[in-house]
């Protein structure tokens, strides 16, 4: 069965994800990808042949495969009420319903009936349908409905991110809504998953597409299937992952499932910043930049030669470069015609217009026009001036200082794994994550004044660091500064919320012996703190 895909993104390195299921080397002292860098996930795919189309397919059949196309599910529930029980064309279309309302073990049942079984798109759902039963049938259901959020968490202990996840959700639906004109049906459904193999059982995106290109959502089936927080190493930016997808299904609601990939990264990837205030690493300038580097050296992926999906890029930088390119196009489509161009353009998609028949019809010209003036204005960009220093890979003993610090820590030797965490960062002083360790390092040993040296300064820093928010936050704090103090912890919840650090107020108990450090007094950040001490390792 041919899928088309549609791809979004955020960021997380494909070696961090490999590393949390033991596949690769420990990437600790690389530092990640930061938000304007590489990830993936992949938005709603319709089946390009399904048996209403190849039997022809009656009224009742088409209507109600355009319903879950625009994710108008209780629209398809009126239609498929009283319509023929033996028809195939309405079986297939009620499991896909069923997928749609994350019901993965009704749509088995329906696609494992005898009659579907001379179907190639059946019994290739059914497959998918089954795993993905097997994947979610003990997950936890929890549903804000004054919200208008259902959640299902595969693993209950991440049941204290639920308000966080609730709270986001809920600004940037309405963020999405305000820029492109259309309410997200309610609920918004979302599948919080442990690993990369429910991810892809979830969503039916390849594992091996998962692991090349470091996908860490999908918004698929009418729901977003994220990874938590807590599959890699040091988090991800899921906040704005799951703007990200959110926007995905809003756009698929607006055309009916007719933009093309290129319109729907590109939005997604716009979405991002837009349902909050600005924060440090926001890069707005960085897609631009990017895609004239690309064309510039060859690397070009092209706005409309993405291929199936994002996800299926062969490699991170090639979903990095499209990513750039898509955004930087939608960015400049947006600033030559305006909000109300998009608005337009949205309309005819959803009216069944195809994506050049609605470009022309809006702006007079083919996607083809405006992509080749796109190229002219991205080649006249100026060169940039950088803003942050270059990150550095650190190597060979600079990789065995980091590693030793960091076991001397868990141990208990604070002044012999400083020295050697000070030393790994004479390599990488760019690293906010050594930044941290070490600053944490010296504090522990009794050398506060060493341990602010050591954790630097925001500027210094090429990613973001959960734990370096953290320590920030604490000094902050020490400082008499509580506004910055409690914008830094936000900020180390919106990348690792359950990083120890992070959800306990800057406090680890390894680093309190011999007893814990109080928990938190605000009741959700409690929750979030017990869950993060319950899945913190203890040292070998």
């Amino acid at each position: 069965m041919r899928w088309r895909w549609a791809s979004s993104a955020v960021v997380v390195s494909a070696a961090a994800l490999l590393t949390a299921h033991g596949l690769a080397e420990d990437p600790e002292v690389t530092p990640p990808a930061s938000a304007a860098a590489a990830a993936v996930s992949a938005t709603d795919a319709t089946p390009s042949a399904t048996p209403t189309r190849a039997e022809g397919g009656s009224p009742r059949a088409r209507q109600i495969a355009e319903a879950i196309a625009g994710l108008e599910l209780d629209r398809a529930e009126r239609l498929l009420e009283g319509g023929e029980q033996g028809s195939l064309a309405l079986r297939f279309e009620r499991a896909r319903l069923a997928l749609h309302r994350a019901d993965c073990e009704r749509a088995a049942e329906l696609l494992g009936a005898p009659a579907l079984a001379e179907s190639k798109e059946a019994s290739s759902l059914l497959g998918f349908a089954r795993g993905c039963a097997g994947a979610t049938v003990a997950g936890l259901v929890v549903e804000d409905a004054e919200a208008g959020v259902w959640l299902r968490l595969q693993d209950a202990s991440d049941r204290p991110l639920v308000p966080y996840l609730v709270a986001v959700a809920q600004r940037a639906r309405a963020a999405s809504a305000r820029d492109l004109g259309v309410e997200l049906p309610r609920p918004l459904r979302i599948e919080l998953v442990s690993d990369l193999f429910s991810l892809s059982a979830v969503t039916g995106l390849p594992l091996s597409a998962a692991e090349t290109t470091g996908t860490v959502a999908v918004a698929r089936w009418g729901k977003i299937t994220m990874l938590s927080p807590r599959a890699t190493p040091q988090g991800y930016p899921w906040e704005d992952t799951l703007a990200h997808e959110i926007s995905h299904l809003v756009l698929t609601a607006a055309t009916r499932d007719r933009a093309s990939l290129w319109l729907q990264e590109g939005l997604a990837k716009r979405s991002e910043l837009r349902w909050r205030e600005e924060r440090p690493f926001d890069e707005p300038g960085d897609a631009d930049e990017t895609a004239r580097a690309a064309a510039k050296t060859g690397r070009s992926v092209g706005v409309e030669k993405l291929g199936p999906s994002i996800a299926m890029l062969p490699s991170p930088d090639a979903a990095r470069v499209a990513y750039a390119e898509v955004t930087s196009f939608v960015g400049y489509f947006i600033e030559r015609h305006g909000e109300g161009a998009l608005r337009l353009l949205i309309l005819d998609l959803r009216g069944g217009a195809e994506t050049d028949a609605a470009m022309r019809s809006v702006t007079g010209h083919p996607v083809a026009h405006w992509v080749a003036q796109w190229q002219q204005w991205v080649a006249q960009l100026p060169e940039p001036t950088p803003t942050r220093p270059s990150p550095r890979v650190a190597r060979g003993s600079s990789v065995a200082n980091a590693r030793w610090g960091e076991l001397l820590l868990a141990r208990g030797h604070a002044a012999a794994a400083a020295r050697s965490l000070e030393q790994a960062l004479l390599a990488a002083p760019e690293s906010a994550s050594l930044r941290a360790r070490a600053a944490r390092a010296l504090e522990v040993a009794g050398e506060p004044a060493r341990a602010d040296g050591a954790l630097g300064a925001l500027e210094q820093l090429t990613h973001p660091s959960g734990a370096w928010f953290a320590l920030d936050a604490r000094r902050a704090q020490r400082a008499a500064q509580p506004a910055l103090a409690a914008g830094r912890r936000a900020l180390g919840l919106a990348y690792d919320p359950l990083e120890e650090g992070v959800a306990c107020d800057g406090q680890w108990v390894a680093d309190s012996p011999p007893a814990p450090p109080p928990l938190p007094s605000e009741p959700r950040l409690r929750a979030l703190c017990e869950a993060a001490r319950a899945h913190t390792s203890p040292a070998p």
